[in-house]
């Protein structure tokens, strides 16, 4: 147990000869019949339902429609503990590997470390960002098309410093609306429909009138989009939360896209006036929910 104990409080770098000498081992003892059982049973390492081709069109729309942030190829990890530590996530829904990394569950906290690495650096400036990453995620899969423990995911970012009246919050949220709005739009010559397009403003009670500022400004930007209010119960998000979506192929509204205001990037810098926003489509149920044949 003492053994058991100090292996347990060890650092990455001290506890990673054993965990490697351990996947050498086990790795050494299977067969080729059961790598075929692994693949045939295992939904962390199925491949995707969508076809690649079609994805790769749905990240080139993707981006044009973002051409106000700065695209990173994000590496396929990160620092082990990216999400438990930023986020309020348990390590559990991330694979961990035996090098002090995990393989990234949510590309928003990876880009919030970059954000702080700049801030840190000018912290007057603003960090726009986008990225399109495979995410993996431990948890089983909800029911309905498209959902697996891998899938693509379209992420946004806005860093900076707080403005008066809420206007960095306001702005940053309706600017990545803007780009879901405009994905949707060009997805739309590819065959698929989004009427009733929706977004769903929940904030809690003491963000009440950071509410209102946003549905004020998207009534001015986006006025095709209905908006709805609704009351934020969750302590993932920083006291806002917006859901973006429309109705597909089955007559079902999806909310397809999340955006929440998050204290990460102020944590990360030490610096309370940092602001940020992010929020992630998940791109690849676009043609198995609104296309007009899946």
């Amino acid at each position: 147990m003492s053994d058991l104990s100090a292996f347990l409080g060890s650092s990455p770098s001290e506890s990673r000869p054993a965990l490697m000498d351990l996947a050498r081992r086990q790795a050494a003892a299977r067969g080729p019949r059961d790598l075929v059982a692994q693949w045939a049973r295992d939904p962390s390492v199925a491949p995707g339902e969508v076809d690649q081709r079609l994805l790769l069109a749905l990240d080139v729309r993707a981006f044009d429609a973002a051409d106000g942030y700065e695209a990173l190829q994000l590496s396929p990890v990160a620092p082990l503990g990216v999400n438990s530590v930023v986020a309020p996530t348990s390590q559990d829904r991330t694979l961990t590997t035996t090098r002090g990394t995990e393989v990234v569950s949510d590309p928003t906290n990876v880009l919030a470390l970059e954000a702080a690495r700049r801030l840190s650096l000018d912290p007057d400036t603003d960090v726009r960002l986008c990225t399109s990453h495979q995410t993996l995620r431990m948890q089983p899969p909800g029911a309905g098309a498209g959902t697996s423990q891998h899938f693509r995911l379209f992420s946004l970012t806005d860093s900076g410093r707080g403005l008066p009246h809420d206007g960095f919050e306001v702005g940053a949220v309706v600017r990545q609306l803007v780009v879901f709005d405009r994905i949707f739009d060009a997805c739309e010559s590819a065959g698929s429909a989004f009427p009733d397009r929706r977004a769903i403003i929940r904030v809690s009670p003491e963000r009440r009138v950071l509410g209102d500022r946003i549905e004020a400004a998207l009534g001015r930007t986006l006025a095709h989009v209905a908006t709805s209010r609704e009351m934020l119960d969750s302590s993932y998000y920083g006291g806002l939360r917006v859901g973006f979506g429309a109705r597909g192929r089955s007559g079902e509204f999806h909310e397809i896209a999340d955006l929440g205001a998050f204290d990460w990037v102020a944590r990360l810098t030490g610096d309370a006036r940092q602001r940020f926003i992010a929020s992630g489509l998940g791109i690849q149920v676009i043609p198995l929910l609104f296309a007009a044949s899946p």
